[in-house]
């Protein structure tokens, strides 16, 4: 620093300190970054970076997509974290760059580039919503409302569901399968215990398909099942059935506690809306991360 009259100038623009309101501006370019890819970059009016940071956040969303990063609680964890320390790098970025602005006089940026990074981001928001690029299109998340379904799935777990999980394969019996049932918007979670051609017979204590009673699991994910007894059932529900083809018959694994396939027949297959692959929460800490078998 030099002084002249009693006034303090800067031999170098860069030793001019930034008033505390100047950190507004790259608080406020780290936050657009971290919520949207590469929007506190065009903040910042840079839009090479911009373009740069769009570019590699759409070839991690389709690395983690062609290898089901999400498939797995393990890939979720790890997924998470990847993808939390990229937002970082890109908002620390997008801070560091604003406030070397606020040091210097601000480079002259055409409209044009400024509409270029706008449109970048624009883009890549558009793009990462679709099932093309985003990683996150095969997998929701769902929370377990009834207990109809323990111990696999009990009242409160909360599980990630492949949603194309039947899109390649037909369901086979065993297979923990969402669906849609009749005109209601909710998903319904059962077991399939039948498919088309087989013959199942509805007794007052079990499910007999083909002769065998089902095997439903006698605990699950360190849970071990409490069978709610199973209550009398009307004549007509006790019919012998041969399910139809494109169709599937499902029950709870809790069979006296479950309004399933042996109250309103069986289900066609096109309802199927997705296969549970894991829990990723649960009262009970030592059930998350439990595959749903």
């Amino acid at each position: 620093m030099v002084e002249d009259g009693g006034q303090r100038f800067a031999e170098n623009p860069s030793e001019i300190p930034v008033s505390p309101v100047g950190w507004r501006k790259p608080i406020l370019a780290a936050f657009l970054s971290f919520l949207i890819t590469g929007l506190g970059q065009a903040y910042n009016r840079q839009w090479r970076r911009t373009l740069g940071f769009v570019v590699v956040t759409l070839l991690l969303d389709l690395v983690f997509l062609h290898f089901r990063v999400w498939a797995t609680f393990k890939g979720l964890a790890s997924g998470i974290s990847v993808l939390l320390l990229w937002r970082t790098i890109m908002g620390v970025d997008a801070a560091v760059q604003a406030r070397r602005r606020l040091k210097g006089p601000a480079p002259a940026v055409p409209v044009s580039a400024t509409l270029a990074a706008v449109a970048i981001v624009v883009a890549a928001v558009l793009l990462e919503s679709t099932n093309w690029f985003n990683p996150l299109a095969a997998f929701r998340a769902f929370r377990i409302t009834s207990s109809s379904m323990c111990p696999t799935l009990c009242e409160g777990d909360r599980i990630i569901a492949d949603v194309w999980g039947f899109r390649s394969r037909e369901p086979q019996r065993g297979d923990v399968a969402m669906f849609l049932f009749d005109r209601e918007t909710a998903l319904h979670v059962k077991r399939i215990v039948a498919v088309g051609g087989d013959e199942v017979v509805n007794t007052q204590t079990d499910v007999l398909v083909n002769g065998s009673p089902v095997g439903l699991p006698a605990s699950a994910c360190g849970t071990s099942v409490v069978r709610t007894p199973p209550e009398p059932q009307p004549s007509e529900n006790l019919k012998k059935l041969q399910v139809p083809s494109k169709q599937f018959f499902v029950v709870g694994d809790d069979l006296g506690n479950s309004y399933d396939s042996r109250f309103y027949g069986a289900i066609e297959v096109s309802r199927l809306r997705g296969k549970p692959i894991y829990l990723y929460w649960s009262r009970k800490m030592d059930r998350i991360g439990c595959a749903v078998k």
